[in-house]
């Protein structure tokens, strides 16, 4: 099986959906595999989850299995850039589908609208959950839900890109780069499978380091594995029904602040870094701008805080910095109830959740990246408004972000603001006012999974109506695959050659 995407399709004879469907085959088999792991722990646990994952395993097996042996014969060996498109998107459908069996499966059998909504959540990172007690899940089921995470956050494509060689080839570049978030690119080595494999060094080397370092404190290994991959991966999913405040451990809340900025930054300067390329790193507008935000809106919130007449380190410093860190990456942890900080601080949590972290990296939202080119042309632009014959030129990194990216750039902008804008306008329908209704419209849509109001800490995702969850578990993939990857599909241009 090989796969190469020429142009944009047209010419093309015949859409290759038989080497879709070979591919997507291969995907299941890998998440037959992943299912086996959760399995293995029921087991080790005497737990009767156990046969939910066995069912769920061979399921995908059998389908899987079934879709590689009736594409064995296929002639063509081109994937074009419309399949391209469509496979990354079904693939985090077909991914959630299959992933979301166990639950409905488990002792505690889930809803189907429930259950996707869940395993939505966990592959593209979002966090919200649909469980109001966490706890009483078996270790096989808590397990599952980290790892949804954990493989999203890199992403579903990028994971197959790195474990399968016969797709090392230039046309995986339109998969890559539909799957990988940010407004331009850059790859580390030729071959995209290098590429992959690197970054997934990257995320794998840090998930451990995590792991230790948790360990070391009040969590037990469990747990620790838990929360590294639901950090790394800015998920936000939690063992604990009360969350990271549980241990109420100031260590292990400073330890997962500065694991969430890391899964926050790119992926490609910490690989560059820890290859002594560390110059670039510091360098870098958007690591500035990040950094900046994050130290700033630190000390905004804990100044209102304290003129409030909080007191406390933990309470006006550790839980500030540990709740811009989650909502800028959009990983939805709480330490500590936010909700009870004052209006103006809801308002800084809800802008950093839309703004989100660094390009290249598992955040969500619209991206540092976007936002700051955005700020310079307003700048540029506002001064051409005195010197009409001035020149607007964006510059991030040293270098001029041409015309078409801008475009591109404004168009994901206004793309963004105004799915928000409808997908609240339905929420509020329901009968859920409007500040809630567009909190849990921007935490979905960021993948970030806090929730404030009607879903925070006295409601929950699971008191939302079927068919708003169905809404939510929609723009959570439109925002995880930064929009057109997924509406282009249903345009009448991708199906005209």
């Amino acid at each position: 099986m090989t796969g190469r995407i020429i142009g944009n399709g047209r010419g093309a004879e015949t859409n290759n959906y038989r080497l879709v469907a070979r591919i997507t085959g291969y995907l299941l088999l890998i998440e037959c595999a992943m299912l086996l792991v959760p399995a293995i722990i029921c087991a080790s646990y005497g737990e009767s989850d156990l046969m939910s994952f066995l069912i769920t395993s061979g399921l995908c097996l059998l389908a899987g299995g079934g879709l590689v042996a009736l594409t064995r014969d296929i002639r063509s060996r081109q994937l074009y850039r419309r399949e391209g498109y469509l496979l990354t998107s079904s693939a985090w459908v077909i991914f959630s589908a299959f992933g979301m069996l166990p639950y409905m499966l488990s002792d505690h059998p889930l809803h189907i609208s429930d259950a996707f909504f869940e395993t939505m959540s966990g592959f593209t990172t979002t966090g919200a959950t649909v469980i109001p007690d966490v706890e009483s899940l078996s270790r096989g089921l808590l397990l599952w839900r980290s790892m949804t995470q954990w493989v999203g956050g890199l992403g579903i494509v990028l994971f197959m890109l790195a474990v399968l060689p016969s797709l090392n080839q230039a046309g995986s570049i339109p998969m890559f780069n539909a799957e990988i978030t940010g407004v331009t690119h850059d790859k580390l080595h030729p071959r995209i499978r290098q590429t992959a494999k690197s970054l997934w060094i990257v995320y794998s080397t840090l998930t451990i380091t995590m792991i230790l370092f948790l360990w070391a404190g009040p969590m037990d290994l469990f747990d620790s594995v838990c929360h590294a991959m639901t950090t790394l991966s800015t998920g936000g999913f939690s063992t604990r029904n009360a969350g990271i405040s549980a241990w109420n451990s100031d260590y292990a809340a400073i330890v997962i602040t500065v694991f969430m900025f890391l899964g926050g930054a790119n992926f490609v300067l910490i690989y560059n870094a820890s290859k002594g390329a560390v110059r670039p790193l510091f360098h870098n507008d958007v690591i500035r701008a990040y950094t900046g935000a994050v130290v700033l809106f630190t000390l905004l919130i804990s100044a209102m805080l304290l003129f409030n007449g909080t007191k406390g380190i933990s309470q006006t410093l550790v839980s500030p910095a540990f709740t811009v860190a989650s909502a800028v990456t959009s990983t939805g942890f709480s330490y500590g109830n936010y909700e009870l900080w004052g209006y103006a601080p809801i308002v800084i949590i809800m802008f950093l959740m839309i703004s989100g972290a660094c390009a290249g990296s598992t955040s969500g939202g619209i991206k540092t990246d976007r936002m700051l080119a955005v700020l310079k042309s307003i700048a540029g632009q506002t001064k051409k408004t005195l010197y009409p014959s001035h020149l607007v030129n964006v510059r991030l990194n040293d270098r001029v972000v041409d015309k078409d990216t801008m475009v591109r750039i404004g168009a994901f902008t206004a793309s963004y603001i105004l799915i928000m804008t409808v997908a609240t306008m339905i929420v509020c329908a329901y009968g859920i006012n409007v500040t809630d209704s567009f909190f849990a419209v921007a935490s979905c849509m960021g993948n970030c999974g806090l929730g404030y109001g009607f879903t925070g800490a006295e409601g929950g995702f699971h008191l939302l109506p079927s068919s708003v969850k169905w809404l939510l578990s929609g723009v959570m993939l439109l925002g995880r695959l930064e929009i057109f990857t997924v509406i282009v599909i249903f345009t009448g241009w991708f199906r005209r050659r």
